[in-house]
C-alpha cells in the first residue's frame, strides 16, 4: 500500500479507501503520510480496521493487527489530516461473530 501510494504524484487522488487491509500494518504513520501527500485539498481516506479495547496496537491469534481507537486518531491527526468519522462497526465476521472493528474516515483540508 504504502510502495503503490509512493508511485503517485502529489495531490493526485480525490479518494484512497483500504477495505480490511490496514490490518497487515502495524505502523499506520507511513501509509497515512503517504494518503495525505497525495490526496486533493478536499480529499478523504477512508479504511476499515480491526480494534481492541486497549492502547495502541496489537498482533492477533490470525497474525493481523488490531488497532486502539486512540491509536488511530492520534496517527490521523500527526499526519495533518482532519478525522470526520470514527465509528466501532465490525467489516467482517470470523466463526459467525463479528470482529471488532472501527469504519475510519479522514479529510485533507
Amino acid at each position: 500500500m504504502v510502495q503503490g501510494l509512493g508511485s503517485k504524484p502529489n495531490a493526485s487522488a480525490d479518494l484512497i479507501l483500504a477495505a480490511d487491509a490496514v490490518v497487515y500494518l502495524s505502523d499506520l504513520a507511513p501509509l497515512l503520510r503517504e494518503a495525505a501527500r497525495v490526496l486533493v485539498p478536499g480529499g478523504l481516506l477512508a479504511f476499515t480496521a480491526e480494534t481492541h479495547g486497549g492502547e495502541g496496537v496489537s498482533l492477533g491469534e490470525g497474525l493481523r493487527y488490531a488497532h486502539g481507537a486512540a491509536y488511530v486518531r492520534n496517527a490521523i491527526a500527526a499526519t495533518g489530516l482532519t478525522l470526520s468519522r470514527l465509528d466501532d462497526l465490525s467489516a467482517r465476521n470470523e466463526d459467525n461473530a463479528p470482529v471488532p472493528g472501527l469504519v475510519v474516515v479522514a479529510t485533507k483540508i
